[in-house]
């Protein structure tokens, strides 16, 4: 069996799931086996003839398609004290945090004051705030807009907020993955005051030019939280993303 051989039969453009890949291994090899499928995907994915562009989704590499790296950013030294901070005392806890400013790297407009946001897992949310802030006096918990506004810090702010369950985990340490940063831009109505609204489609299009974004994930957590007709609607009328997934 020829795994190239495979190749011509899949979609140039659009993602495709393992079934549909079974199914065109099989119309032209009918008696392969479930362990030679898997081998073939495997084989293509190593010489770089398909990349995985979702968990469970696949994509023919064709002349014009690259594979984008992963999202990085180097934090502050703000965020890396406070991380360090939480960290040590509870070593365990189920944590992501992300800062304002990493949306510098996308918008026109700079932001020049930080607000770092802290996501705890629910039962441990008081009792991280509680540390947080008799070290960070200005810290604020779960704040409504208005109440931001009137609390905020002289210079950095921090927000600690519940972490939604099943919400996106990054492999690097504790900062946020962007498939859940950029759910949470829709969801959020702190962060929606904080990044100007014009600025969002901007800011969809950079992530998705620059970096690899798994919309398998992006889209499981924007049914999590309520929003992923809106996230639907806003890539396809609001910005210029071209959804492999979708």
């Amino acid at each position: 069996m020829n795994a190239s051989a495979v190749l011509p039969k899949l979609p140039k453009e659009e993602a495709f799931n393992k079934s549909f890949f079974r199914q065109i291994v099989q119309g032209i090899y009918p008696d392969c086996a479930e362990t030679s499928i898997d081998w073939m995907l495997r084989t293509l994915r190593e010489q770089g003839s398909l990349a995985s562009v979702g968990r469970g989704k696949y994509r023919r590499i064709t002349k014009g398609f690259s594979i984008k790296k992963k999202y990085d950013y180097p934090h502050s030294m703000e965020y890396l004290e406070l991380e360090k901070f939480i960290l040590e005392a509870f070593p365990c806890v189920d944590l992501q945090m992300w800062e304002l400013i990493q949306m510098n790297d996308f918008v026109n407009h700079q932001i020049s004051k930080n607000v770092i946001f802290v996501e705890i897992e629910d039962m441990l949310i008081d009792t991280v705030f509680d540390l947080i802030h008799e070290n960070y006096p200005y810290a604020m918990i779960q704040p409504k807009a208005d109440m931001f506004f009137r609390q905020r810090a002289p210079k950095t702010d921090i927000v600690v907020q519940k972490l939604i369950s099943e919400a996106p985990k990054s492999h690097n340490n504790h900062s946020c993955t962007p498939e859940k940063i950029l759910v949470d831009l829709l969801s959020k109505k702190l962060t929606g005051n904080l990044v100007e609204k014009s600025e969002y489609p901007r800011i969809y299009e950079d992530v998705f030019k620059k970096y690899a974004v798994d919309e398998v994930r992006m889209f499981r957590y924007a049914k999590r939280r309520n929003i992923y007709e809106n996230l639907i609607s806003f890539l396809k009328t609001k910005t210029k993303v071209k959804l492999l997934t979708i």
